[in-house]
């Protein structure tokens, strides 16, 4: 696999990213332009649908007795397309995404939002689709018609 990163660590990361654009990037805080997105219920509401994603993305694998190793795909033994992987082919990577913009949101920091689309564009490049080619030679058909089904990300 190309994966040379832990996805994990990728978001810790882009966390650490985001807190020193805050802390030496002050010039570019939008809390006073934009004050509706300078709250705290927004982000909760992100971390918390993190939160429930990332739980039930485990449980499901759990539940099909296979394996959420991300450098292991090729030890999974089904092809999980239940529970929350019936809208998205990976909410553990879209739950770091929902943690991440809630605290890109938290920081108020303009250099914070620009974290995001990195993070999407690596984790898809050096994880999804190698996680995808392995699933394709693993499963074929049955992978193939579960990714015509259900979108990437959301």
């Amino acid at each position: 696999m190309d994966l040379k990163i832990i996805p994990i660590v990728q978001c810790i990361i882009a966390i650490i990213l985001m807190c020193l654009s805050y802390w030496l990037l002050p010039q570019y805080s939008y809390a006073e332009q934009l004050p509706l997105l300078n709250n705290f219920y927004i982000p909760a509401i992100l971390l918390l649908s993190a939160i429930y994603l990332a739980v039930h993305a485990l449980l499901d694998f759990k539940k099909h007795g296979t394996t959420f190793h991300p450098h292991t795909p090729e030890k999974a033994s089904k092809v999980v397309c239940t529970g929350v992987y019936r809208f998205s082919r990976n909410p553990m990577y879209l739950a770091m995404l929902f943690g991440l913009l809630a605290i890109a949101l938290l920081t108020t920091n303009t250099v914070s939002i620009f974290v995001l689309p990195v993070f999407v564009l690596y984790i898809t490049r050096f994880q999804i689709k190698p996680e995808e080619s392995a699933l394709k030679k693993l499963f074929g058909q049955e992978y193939e018609e579960y990714c015509q089904r259900v979108r990437r990300w959301l």
